[in-house]
């Protein structure tokens, strides 16, 4: 090819290329045009509208919690708000960060290196130093001018009395960067606690100033609900007291007391120990220590269920109080040798006398007479298939295995409360059935519920259904109560008033494999009074007590002296004379 040809070519190329270059730009402007108007249309009209728009938050005042007083009716609160502030740094505004740490450092009583290390980095636009600082120490800082430092108010819960009532009200924590209530109440009430976010949009100008004449829209925060819990202060104050002092009397692993009133639900008193200081909950290093035992803890209740297999029995019409059996101290049912907790036998004995004495082979004997399936439907009927309902969070159940399912062991054991599991407020809502006449009642921590607006809502009593007969009821009553007065119950026995009850000592299953734990046991006391009319259902338990103890022992003086506060605070008069 010649030079000649070669140059026509390439100057006939190149306003093809320009035109085609020019086409391309063109395209390229017409869809960016078309990208930005029409595909993205949402997209910048939004970022537009947040660059010419000031938005903010309006966060309600969660409601509070309080508790009612007995004769006064004055409210004392357990939870309430406190604004506080959180002092954080922008550090690349940070000035002079050894100096600025240092300064810091005496006034928000942290390390000084540690307030360093936060305000090095460079590339965070955040850094929070410290929360819940308070209105002098925020004063302080400021007057110090110091530059990168800022402040940002926020809404704390607080709780005055610190430790009492813990795992009745919980806490207010943290899910995934969001603040909610955390068991108890807390837990329980979140939504109505918490209230209705609002919100605020206004219109500014280039410079960030309000525009007056602007748009405006604008949504009200809708502050939580109050809550009156029906909890009474003095003798919550002597429980927590009562079963701390138990605990480490006995050595025990943990201690719980519930105490209900068998005809409202009303819980007048709730303590586990050990116990928690909510205002202090992140400090807590152990988290089962937030776990309500009352509600949660699934156990092997032992003796104490005697008396919901007796009354069914009676129901049914099986055996009276005076029926007659034989106790040989042994019984023998499938490959398994069953005996009393002492070995012994006691030969002819009534149904009284079976509570009284805590046997074994008796129990055996009624559960035989009623059979599978009856047993199970009475169990199921006080409530031990089933959530009690009560209003706090996190609370479990037990679950009945098939009575289909069971062998002969099975339903011998069941009798005696072995080789069936329940949470403590199951026990007291099914004894409470007893004491009042044979219903099921829900129990509920919730007294009143007072919204914004100031309107109350009064909580009712909530009857599940009626398990017994309410003859049946007086009569299991009165066998307690001969439990307390000749029976194993006596260390629970106060002079002059008539108390129902029942001691239990329970085995606790091998975590690992089948069996039972040799080292371990639970005892326990529950029962009523005074029985003509009852005030009060009271479960003491306690876990894992060190020695050769029993529910007599250990759990039965402790109900005696909660009984004879509550006696002397409700000013209930004693039905027989105090023999001196």
């Amino acid at each position: 090819m010649t030079q000649e040809s070669t140059k026509k070519k390439s100057a006939i190329s190149r306003p093809d290329l320009l035109i085609l270059a020019t086409v391309f730009f063109c395209l390229v402007i017409v869809w960016r045009l078309f990208n930005i108007q029409v595909i993205r249309h949402d997209y910048f009209l939004a970022l537009a509208s947040g660059q010419q728009k000031i938005y903010e938050d309006l966060v309600p005042e969660r409601g509070r919690i309080y508790i009612e007083d007995r004769f006064t009716k004055n409210l004392y609160p357990l939870a309430i708000n406190k604004r506080l502030t959180l002092v954080y740094a922008i550090p690349q505004q940070v000035q002079d960060t050894g100096s600025t740490a240092d300064k810091l450092a005496g006034i928000l009583e942290l390390p000084a290196n540690e307030i360093e290390d936060k305000l090095n980095k460079e590339d965070d636009l955040y850094e929070p130093i410290k929360h819940r600082v308070t209105d002098d120490k925020v004063e302080e800082i400021k007057n110090l001018d110091l530059s990168g430092i800022r402040f940002q108010p926020e809404d704390w819960r607080y709780y005055p009395d610190g430790e009492f009532a813990s795992h009745i009200l919980g806490f207010v924590g943290y899910v995934e960067d969001e603040k909610r209530g955390r068991y108890g109440i807390e837990g329980y009430y979140n939504d109505l606690l918490a209230g209705k976010e609002g919100y605020l949009a206004m219109d500014k100008d280039a410079a960030g100033r309000l525009i007056s004449m602007g748009d405006k829209s604008f949504a009200k925060a809708e502050d939580g609900t109050d809550l009156v819990l029906t909890v009474d202060r003095f003798i919550q104050f002597k429980v927590e007291q009562k079963i701390k002092e138990a605990v480490e009397k006995f050595g025990a692993q943990r201690g719980t007391v519930i105490i209900v009133n068998p005809h409202t639900g009303e819980v007048i008193a709730l303590a586990n120990f050990p116990n928690f200081n909510p205002n202090k909950y992140s400090e807590v290093e152990d988290a089962e220590v937030f776990s309500n035992s009352a509600v949660y803890s699934l156990y092997e209740p032992g003796s104490a269920f005697k008396p919901i297999i007796m009354t069914s029995a009676l129901d049914l019409g099986l055996v009276s109080p005076n029926t007659v059996v034989e106790d040989s101290g042994s019984i023998k049912v499938d490959e398994f040798t069953i005996r009393n907790f002492d070995g012994g036998a006691n030969g002819k004995v009534t149904m009284t006398q079976i509570l009284e004495k805590s046997i074994n082979i008796g129990m055996v004997q009624i559960a035989q007479k009623m059979g599978r399936e009856r047993v199970y439907d009475y169990i199921d009927d006080f409530g031990f298939n089933e959530l009690s309902g009560i209003d706090l969070d996190t609370e479990t159940s037990s679950e009945l295995e098939d009575y289909q399912l069971w062998s002969d062991a099975d339903l011998a054991t069941v009798s005696f409360g072995q080789g069936i599991s329940v949470t403590p407020i199951q026990l007291v809502t099914a004894t409470s059935a007893i004491a009042n006449g044979g219903k099921l009642i829900q129990p509920h921590v919730v007294k009143k519920i007072v919204r914004s607006a100031g309107e109350e809502e009064v909580v009712a009593s909530k009857e599940t259904r009626q398990v017994i007969s309410s003859s049946v009821a007086a009569t299991t009553g009165a066998m307690m109560v001969s439990v307390v007065e000749n029976g194993f119950g006596q260390p629970a026995k106060v002079p002059g008033y008539k108390i129902a009850g029942k001691t239990g000592t329970a085995q606790v299953p091998n975590k690992n494999g089948p069996g039972y734990d040799p080292s371990q046991k639970i005892t326990s006391f529950i029962g009523f009074a005074p029985v003509e009319d009852p005030q009060f259902v009271m479960l003491v338990k306690l876990d894992n007590p060190g020695g050769d103890v029993w529910g007599a022992s250990t759990a039965a003086p402790v109900f005696k002296e909660i009984a004879e506060e509550i006696f002397r605070y409700y000013q209930i008069p004693p039905s027989e004379e105090i023999k001196k």
